[in-house]
């Protein structure tokens, strides 16, 4: 019993340990410096304290369910690189975040310590209790074995007068506090020698090392408690199956979601022909009296978003409450189904189209490139859903989860800043209108096709004195750890461009 309490105690005292180095790592990668290519080691770090912990606790074993999880490391190996590659700050602010939370979710799947499947709401509350009960929790671990292990070598007589001494400070304090700040005012002369203290002490050790030390501290210690966390036994929970669940079910009437379905299909059909005659034929005679393209473009597009994502509700709380007592019946729902889908598809694509000609007129923002996007997203979605109708196995969230997650990687690597750089410089070319001021303040993955006016007689000369402004903020003489291929890409393209 005792060699086991050793074994676990040398076992926190090096996790802590290697924590702390870490907390060093980051305080070299970071402070004081843009990020860049310090993200994407400090993860590599991370990683490597991870692999040994799991290691030293014979949890990391390969397994077939483990398929997801491993597959996970993939995304945030991507993320990570485009602090490297790309200088979007979005994406950069968003990535912060994202990559944390798919860490914890790949080393929660790859301990086994979920009960519930990591695509349903549970494993949401899982997550949540292990970083925010466990992981606090064991945020006082290592004080509490710092205190037992000067118990353990100290004289129990000394260790109890000290442990006094140390209440009786606790306190004092407060009421130091109270009376040193009377006395202050009572006498000029004591007040100003007690407010030379703080001075002398900020000259031996400034703010900014105490603040370090600080973030030190907070990086180590969170570290510490997440793993010793996540690698803790826990009891083990046998889940009762209940045989009354599947009659306590909620279940739709078939008839009445036949009835509703048509309805909404009626509708969306009657839809779709007005919109084949006013978008897709070039007939502008039937359009309303004074209305534009642009504005009849404008007017309905967050509609129509907005009502396919109501019919994505309808789709899926159908497939989920239809009753499939009934075969025949059922396939009729099915059929409407798959006909709302296609009819969703088809208001994404007047969706679509309705704001690439908003965009035509009024030029290439990152909301309006967003928006294209989301509506892809939606139409892959909706093509997985439509397998979902029919082979009812197929499941939704999981793939819902994937795609998205690759949706959201793919869009990082796309470089949305050089898009917009390159569709508003097209427009220019043919309307003779370009937002300089919009252009210049894009992201540094733009200044290569944003350079290519450089020549331009009309806008040549205010871009590149713009872009100079903006190049000469960036620090002189870059750390290592701030690199970014973007940003010095762009540095590259600008002296090139002044050389000329």
């Amino acid at each position: 019993m005792m060699m086991e309490e050793t074994t676990a105690q040398k076992g926190m005292l090096r996790l802590g340990i290697a924590s702390l180095v870490i907390g060093i790592w980051a305080d070299f990668l970071f402070f004081g410096k843009d990020i860049g290519i310090s993200y994407m080691l400090f993860v590599f770090s991370v990683y490597a304290l991870f692999f040994w912990q799991a290691k030293q606790k014979s949890m990391l074993v390969l397994r077939r369910r483990h398929l997801f999880a491993w597959g996970l490391s993939l995304p945030i190996l991507l993320l990570s690189t485009t602090f490297l590659l790309f200088s979007n700050t979005l994406f950069h602010f968003i990535n912060c975040l994202l990559i944390p939370f798919l860490f914890i979710v790949q080393t929660i799947l790859l301990t086994e310590s979920n009960r519930k499947k990591w695509y349903t709401l549970d494993f949401l509350g899982e997550l949540l209790g292990i970083v925010f009960i466990h992981t606090l929790r064991h945020v006082r671990t290592p004080f509490s074995g710092m205190k037992e292990w000067l118990k353990s070598r100290v004289d129990q007589k000394k260790y109890g007068v000290g442990l006094k001494v140390a209440t009786g400070i606790g306190i004092s304090l407060p009421i130091l506090l109270v009376v040193l700040s009377l006395l202050s005012q009572a006498d000029g002369v004591f007040g100003f020698f007690l407010s030379e203290i703080p001075r002398v002490l900020l000259s031996w050790t400034s703010f900014e090392t105490l603040w370090r030390l600080f973030l030190i501290a907070l990086v180590a210690l969170g570290l510490f408690a997440y793993f010793h966390a996540l690698m803790e036994e826990r009891e083990e929970h046998v889940e009762i199956p209940d045989p009354t669940r599947e009659e306590q079910k909620i279940v739709w009437d078939g008839v009445i979601m036949v009835t509703v379905l048509t309805m909404i299909n009626i509708v969306y059909i009657a839809f779709t022909v007005i919109q084949i005659s006013y978008l897709f034929t070039g007939n502008k005679m039937l359009l309303p009296a004074g209305m534009t393209y642009a504005e009849y473009a404008k007017n309905g597009f967050n509609e129509l978003v907005m009502v396919t994502l109501i019919n994505f509700a309808i789709l899926l709380m159908t497939m989920h409450f239809a009753s499939r007592a009934k075969r025949l019946l059922y396939r009729l729902i099915q059929g409407l189904l798959s006909l709302l889908t296609v009819g969703t598809g088809f208001m994404l694509f007047s969706a679509y189209f309705r704001l690439s000609l908003y965009e035509a007129y009024y030029g290439y923002t990152y909301s309006r490139l967003l928006g294209h996007a989301f509506m892809i997203f939606l139409a892959v979605l909706l093509v997985i859903s439509l397998v979902k109708i029919w082979h009812d196995r197929f499941s939704l969230i999981q793939s819902f989860a994937i795609v998205g997650l690759a949706s959201y990687v793919l869009l990082n690597y796309v470089n949305m800043d050089a898009i917009i750089a390159k569709n508003n410089i097209a427009r220019y070319h043919d309307s003779k209108i370009l937002d300089i001021d919009y252009l210049t303040e894009l992201s540094y993955d733009a200044v290569p096709i944003i350079l290519s006016l450089a020549e331009d007689e009309r806008v040549g000369s205010e871009v590149v004195s713009k872009l100079e402004r903006r190049i000469a903020k960036l620090p002189a003489n870059d750390q290592w750890q701030s690199f970014n291929f973007s940003t010095y890409q762009a540095k590259k393209w600008m002296s090139q461009s002044a050389g000329r």
